[in-house]
């Protein structure tokens, strides 16, 4: 069920009115039931219930034995049962041909002609999202954070709570309890800001996303055909494409999930306006950092194995190198399992995590090297046309990596990143070879003003609340601005001839 698609305005107008309409005490039923209905909504079939209660059962009862026997041995011994059965069926869903396929290229590396034949496995939707958050909870239990929900059928609404499916964020059981399962009334204030932020998110989706994915789609569909200038121009439109679509489908459910009376954790903060990796993945898709951070960087740091080898890299380095070279290390081994987590395939892994941590670890060794040479040239880094460069900067390292994330295999990427030193300057001034790739000028005008506006409205975010902001103007100033929005929406969202609704970067993942 698209988050752009009429299908999904009318689930979304039925639940939330049911929602209200109920008693309050059975509130958190409505949204069980509507977020069952969301999950199987595109495949109900028996397979996929089993698949929905593979997570579901053992979370469910690893909780309780985790919090029964808590303080002893068999705490540990239920949360690594947990932890592993749910790793274990998203392995099996999403990372079984990955495993085939490197098993095959090694056996080609020996001239063997055995070849494993992969398989096709459909994941259920949102697999990658929910169980990294039951794994979170299981191990919040574990921890003393939270206690297990003794009810089954509240469990599989924190699980399945049907806005944060598809793209997120990732939410904590003590942080969302109260809400989830709390008492609401509707409240008009409430609605009108969840509104605006609903028509935001279509906004970024239907209007930038979609027009970005048109020339995006047609240069990486043909990279031998496309090259020079439209490579740059598509790898440079990727990332606008990917962040428009991704937050604002955030965007979209967070405004519906605020309607409800749910505060979901903000998952980016402006990140194109970053002056580093490091910061840039600090504002884009915060919470999956966060998660990464709690429950996989963090314990990598204080393992053994890593306290152990900090101790022997003392005896022949400084102590300073020597927690560095252990830092650097759980930092490859986290971008690695960010870059598996993305998806099956070596373009994730290369592109959304060995890179990402290659420019990182750069940026860091190099960076006091930069800061010596920019203190002899005399360039003051505290002025806007520095930090305007570390942000371009940013972008550019941002959007190269891209290219792999992007590409359909790793010999495509390569491929794209030589095609775009063929030298074609003239496609922007013919007036014609630019607009054969699916956007016509009119298009790009709209793409740009579109853009621009995108960039005004996350710089005034990074001051605070943009619909607070808004909310203190004059009523003609309000209104004219959510008159524009919707006007921008119907008139110049990417529908097309036989409209099929926008499909969700990462609803894959």
């Amino acid at each position: 069920m698209s988050l752009t698609s009429l299908v999904f305005a009318l689930f979304c107008i039925i639940t939330i009115g049911l929602y209200f309409i109920v008693n309050k005490k059975i509130q958190w039923v409505i949204l069980l039931i509507a977020s069952l209905i969301f999950l199987f909504f595109d495949g109900f079939n028996p397979l996929n219930i089993v698949k929905f209660l593979l997570v579901l059962v053992p979370t469910y009862f690893c909780g309780i034995l985790i919090e029964k026997n808590k303080g002893t041995q068999r705490a540990k011994l239920y949360l690594a049962i947990g932890v592993m059965l749910i790793v274990g069926q998203l392995f099996y869903f999403k990372y079984t041909n990955l495993l085939v396929n490197t098993i095959n290229h090694i056996l080609g590396w020996f001239k063997c002609e055995y070849v494993i034949n992969t398989v096709q496995r459909s994941p259920l939707l949102g697999i990658s999202y929910f169980s990294l958050i039951m794994i979170s909870y299981l191990v919040d239990i574990y921890n003393g954070i939270c206690k297990p929900q003794k009810n089954p059928f509240k469990c599989a609404l924190f699980m399945t709570y049907f806005p944060i499916l598809t793209s997120g964020p990732f939410i904590r059981y003590n942080e969302i309890e109260n809400d989830l399962y709390g008492k609401h009334k509707f409240n008009f204030s409430r609605f009108c800001n969840g509104l605006i932020r609903v028509l935001w998110g279509l906004f970024k989706v239907l209007v930038i996303s979609a027009r970005c994915g048109i020339f995006v789609d047609t240069v990486y569909g043909n990279v031998r055909m496309y090259n020079g200038s439209f490579i740059i121009i598509a790898a440079i439109l990727f990332p606008i494409q990917l962040y428009t679509n991704f937050s604002g489908s955030i965007d979209i459910i967070m405004g519906i999930s605020e309607i409800l009376g749910i505060n979901l954790p903000e998952n980016f903060t402006a990140p194109f306006f970053s002056t580093t990796l490091t910061e840039f993945w600090r504002n884009w898709h915060i919470t999956l950092g966060g998660w990464l951070r709690d429950y996989i960087f963090y314990p990598i740091l204080k393992s053994n194995f890593i306290q152990n080898l900090t101790a022997k890299l003392k005896k022949k380095f400084s102590k300073k190198t020597s927690k560095k070279i252990t830092l650097y290390l759980s930092m490859l081994i986290m971008w690695t399992i960010i870059g598996i987590w993305h998806g099956g395939n070596y373009t994730f892994i290369i592109g959304s995590g060995l890179l990402q941590f290659l420019f990182m670890f750069l940026e860091d060794i190099l960076g006091p090297v930069a800061k010596k040479i920019n203190k002899k040239l005399g360039i003051n880094e505290d002025t806007f046309s520095y930090r305007l460069y570390q942000r371009i900067r940013t972008f550019l390292l941002f959007a190269f990596a891209m290219i792999f994330f992007r590409a359909t295999s790793v010999e495509d990427a390569l491929i794209t990143i030589r095609g775009m030193f063929r030298w074609n300057p003239w496609i922007f001034f013919d007036n014609v070879t630019l607009y054969v790739a699916g956007l016509d000028m009119q298009d790009f005008r709209i793409l740009i003003i579109s853009i621009i506006v995108l960039f005004i409205v996350d710089s005034l975010s990074r001051t605070g609340s943009v619909r607070e902001k808004l909310s203190k103007q004059n009523i003609i100033f309000r209104w004219t601005i959510l008159y524009l929005l919707i006007f921008g929406i119907i008139v110049f969202g990417c529908y097309g001839s036989g409209y099929d609704p926008v499909a969700f970067i990462y609803g894959g993942f």
